[in-house]
């Protein structure tokens, strides 16, 4: 699986949020890095098709994005988001189910496989034996682990993770991260945005460093991720003291 950003720049209501991104992904797990703000999840969502950029064009592997359908591009990725929908009466196990929309059948209903992939879905993330319960009673990092089952219900080849640990404790933080580690495995492709550069270093192969909706620079974690650039992206020169960035 592989994605081709080429020259895409996004200017809503005039304001540049993202300028002139040229970028290729196909590495099993690549991080958008930087400051909240900088527009990785608009790349983001630039690559699901939720968002069309002013210009510029999207390739999934050499095909141009906005000739691939709902149905389509939904079973080839899947996106999973750091935002809350708003909603009340479902079960946990409905709400994965939603996950299988592309694969229902012309009476909106769904099969035994697709049944099984469900299941396995909500014990992955060890939320099975909850399934009957409603999700607005789930707290933030609950939902965001629920988020997760969905887009693995998708059972598509590439997942993008927009700040899969915002609001996680360290234990499902630590969940998260050995299961991205577990897709990997796998075979599936795993595209991260974030602003943490530990939980980056940790997961990642590639690394693009975003600032003010351009490539500020990419590469390797090694090549990346050194102090110099850290300050730099993440604007920390005015702060004087840097004893807490290790590299």
């Amino acid at each position: 699986m592989k994605i081709e950003l080429k020259n895409i720049s996004f200017e809503p209501n005039k304001k540049v949020v993202i300028k002139n991104v040229d970028l290729e992904i196909g590495n099993s797990i690549t991080t958008l890095l930087g400051q909240n703000g900088s527009g990785k999840t608009t790349l983001m969502k630039m690559m699901c098709n939720i968002t069309e950029p002013s210009s510029g064009e999207i390739f999934i592997n050499n095909k141009n994005i906005i000739n691939l359908s709902r149905n389509d591009l939904a079973k080839k990725l899947s996106f999973v988001s750091q935002d809350r929908e708003s909603l009340q009466g479902f079960t946990l196990y409905e709400y994965v189910e939603m996950g299988r929309f592309p694969y229902q059948n012309f009476l909106g209903l769904y099969d035994d496989l697709s049944k099984s992939i469900i299941d396995k879905s909500l014990k992955t993330v060890n939320l099975f034996n909850r399934k009957e319960e409603f999700v607005n009673n789930l707290s933030g990092g609950e939902m965001q682990i629920l988020r997760i089952a969905r887009s693995l219900a998708q059972d598509v080849e590439l997942i993008l993770f927009d700040e899969p640990t915002s609001n996680l404790d360290i234990n499902n933080t630590l969940f998260v991260k050995e299961l991205i580690f577990k897709l990997k495995k796998q075979g599936k492709k795993i595209i991260i945005s974030t602003h943490d550069i530990n939980f980056a270093k940790s997961l990642s192969e590639y690394i693009f460093m975003i600032k003010n909706g351009e490539i500020f620079e990419h590469g390797e974690p090694s090549k990346v991720l050194t102090k110099k650039n850290i300050i730099d992206c993440y604007d920390l020169a005015k702060f004087g003291n840097y004893d807490f960035i290790t590299s």
